[in-house]
């Protein structure tokens, strides 16, 4: 499958939506539908009304003119648009546009920002606004939250290719589909990389008026806050890295052990659960029986659908990567061995299906998983490090799927060092899930020595993304609030709530 390092969706693990933000709820005057569908159409985020009304926050003198905004009908924001140069190196040359939406700190005046990095590649930061307007309501009291669409997607610049149906498992339809696109882009595909996105970002803080930020990056993320916080030192106070790798972790080499690994972490608390083990006593046995099976035909409401071994155990892995997706997994792989496959296909169909994934569609998403080094898609690795997992031949599949693929993919641009782990001294909390099967703990063995003002704090039985789970946010915005970790308490962390297995 296509899918990368996607944040998880918004999760029931979440409460308390938005506790600590005003939420207005004024009726929108009828005139101003007519701005939701202007919204839309540039690609601001999803849900946008446009309002007369001001609220508490003013840019700084010759920034760019913002106006009022609201996500989902109550969160309040301001919204503008930056014009940077493409090409960084030629500051005169030809410029894109990037989409900003700022959520002021509802106490006055604020003590700085925290910039909230998307996941994916090719997650659109605005578009998770309400999301992330909940998550953050402790940091958004003193603080603002930034968010910026990276270059070519969403907002700002978007560089796509065709919208035409692709099978994702179809090596050669995959690759003629990248081979067809690249040559007809609009503009230069090889500047829409993590490094030059950083370059970005420096240049919405200086817009902006900030000065040192703090920084969240989840899952990609992440990556964008390492690629920032190494060429832009002075420019952050703090960084929070949600699922992350080291940057010369290879993590597609290393994703079928990582997804076995996880794996084991999820049964092994099925197996210390007297419901579940009593009612799945050996999941791992039916899941190993059900990849030797012929595919299977299967149609559920959202169309029908050939489940082959692969998918059978990339949506195994999809479901692992969040505590929600992992409770359903013993029920789904027991109702699939016994000959019930439609679990098991509303599952492959919600967080998969057979088509190309949307964001496998942009320039950006390739030029990234093509170029940088921490998205090395070798198969003799994959299968050396992936030996005997049930995602196995998955994995490798797909690394032969990129390796084809790539070779129609210019390189990006990509400095020398990006996968340096060298020392930085900017303080950092690092957050994992215990079971996450894309970036688990693993991947960050000698943290301490990249980051030695650091803190590592792991959420046991967590998937992708930690953010989300318990009083997780809680120990953010401490975090964010003291600038560093230096007497925080995270024990909490360990005892965060699990949502149970299903058992019928």
């Amino acid at each position: 499958m296509l899918s990368a390092m996607g944040t998880p969706s918004d999760s029931s693990i979440v409460h308390q939506w938005g506790r600590h933000r005003r939420r207005r709820r004024r009726p929108v005057p009828r005139l101003l539908w007519l701005g939701l569908a202007v919204a839309l159409a540039a690609g601001l985020g999803a849900a946008i009304w446009l309002r007369a009304e001001k609220h508490p926050w003013k840019p700084p003198s010759g920034a760019p003119r913002f106006v009022s905004c609201t996500y989902g009908g109550y969160v309040d924001g301001w919204c503008s648009r930056l014009a940077v140069p493409e090409d960084p190196a030629r500051p005169n040359g030809r410029t894109i546009s990037l989409a900003i939406t700022v959520l002021p700190a509802t106490r006055r005046p604020a003590a700085g920002a925290l910039f909230y990095l998307e996941g994916g590649p090719g997650g659109a930061a605005t578009a998770s606004a309400v999301r992330v307007n909940g998550l953050f309501a402790e940091v958004g009291r003193d603080r603002d939250v930034v968010m910026v669409d990276q270059r070519g997607t969403g907002g700002s610049s978007r560089l796509s290719c065709p919208d035409t149906r692709v099978a994702a498992t179809d090596a050669a339809a995959v690759a003629a589909y990248v081979r067809g696109c690249f040559p007809h882009l609009r503009r230069d595909p090889r500047l829409y990389t993590t490094s030059v996105a950083a370059d970005d970002l420096e240049a919405v803080r200086r817009a902006l008026g900030y000065g040192r930020i703090d920084l969240y990056g989840g899952s990609y993320g992440a990556t964008l806050a390492e690629a920032y916080l190494r060429r832009y030192p002075g420019s952050v106070r703090s960084a929070v890295l949600d699922g992350s790798s080291l940057p010369g972790v290879r993590i597609y080499e290393r994703s079928a052990r990582n997804a076995e690994r996880a794996l084991d972490a999820e049964l092994a608390r099925c197996a210390a659960a007297p419901a579940c083990r009593h009612a799945f006593p050996d999941p791992r046995r039916q899941l190993a029986e059900l990849l030797t099976r012929p595919p299977r035909r299967v149609t559920v409401q959202a169309g029908t659908f050939l489940l082959r071994p692969d998918d059978i155990a990339w949506t195994v892995a999809s479901l692992s990567s969040t505590a929600d997706g992992a409770a359903l997994i013993p029920y789904t792989v027991d109702a699939a061995a016994h000959g019930d496959y439609l679990p098991l296909a509303r599952a492959y169909a919600q967080t998969l299906g057979a088509a190309l994934d949307p964001r496998a569609r942009l320039a950006m998403f390739w030029e990234i998983l093509c170029s940088e080094p921490w998205a090395v898609f070798d198969p003799a690795a994959t299968a050396r490090l992936g030996a005997g997992s049930y995602l196995e031949h998955a994995a490798v599949a797909r690394a032969r799927l990129f390796e084809r693929a790539c070779r129609s993919v210019p390189r990006g641009r990509v400095p020398a060092g990006s996968a340096s782990d060298a020392p930085m001294r900017t303080p950092v909390l690092l957050l994992a899930g215990g079971a996450d099967p894309l970036d688990p703990p693993a991947n960050l063995a000698g943290w301490r020595r990249a980051f030695p003002d650091g803190r590592l704090v792991v959420v046991p039985g967590a998937g992708h993304g930690a953010i989300a789970y318990g009083c997780v946010p809680t120990l953010v915005a401490a975090f964010v609030a003291r600038g560093g970790a230096a007497g925080l308490d995270t024990a909490c962390a360990r005892r965060a709530p699990l949502p149970h297995f299903l058992t019928g």
